[in-house]
């Protein structure tokens, strides 16, 4: 976290291809596999609205939503995001942002980068940072997990 305790920062190399990377990054069914069971949906496009759904039976609980702000496939992916059961009214100084870049390394390795931010102004603010670098520390192991296997599947 930055010195104000307001924003999360954090960089993991993952033995996988940007490429392998992107995929559990953006499909819903890969997603799903690390992120609480939750399903991403959206039209992947710059402007368009993102949800994250649980999957409850057939009905589904929408959990948090936001828009796509950049979206550069094997790159980076940027996005506004809004937790709804977070206790904070759904208007825009409640939103934060989320900006995972993807950088391939030379030994075919790929360098996460994540910042999430800023909290600051929120009730609870650091609080709140804190809970979501938790849970982000939680969502990128299983992005590793699922992109190292996503890659051993497409090299087999």
């Amino acid at each position: 976290m930055n010195e104000q305790g307001t924003i999360i920062e954090r960089s993991m190399l993952v033995q996988a291809s940007p490429a392998s990377v992107w995929k559990a990054l953006t499909e819903p069914e890969l997603i799903r596999l690390y992120h609480y069971n939750w399903m991403a949906e959206s039209e992947w496009k710059r402007g368009t609205p993102i949800t994250w759904v649980e999957r409850v039976g057939p009905e589904g609980i929408l959990r948090a939503k936001g828009t796509i702000m950049e979206y550069l496939p094997g790159h980076r992916f940027r996005y506004t995001y809004y937790q709804n059961d977070g206790g904070l009214p759904d208007e825009a100084a409640s939103y934060t942002t989320v900006d995972i870049k993807l950088e391939q390394q030379k030994d075919g390795r790929t360098l996460v980068t994540l910042w999430h931010g800023d909290f600051a102004g929120l009730p609870q603010d650091v609080r709140r940072t804190r809970e979501a670098g938790r849970s982000w520390v939680e969502a990128l192991v299983g992005l590793k997990r699922v992109s190292e296997e996503q890659n051993e599947a497409m090299a087999a």
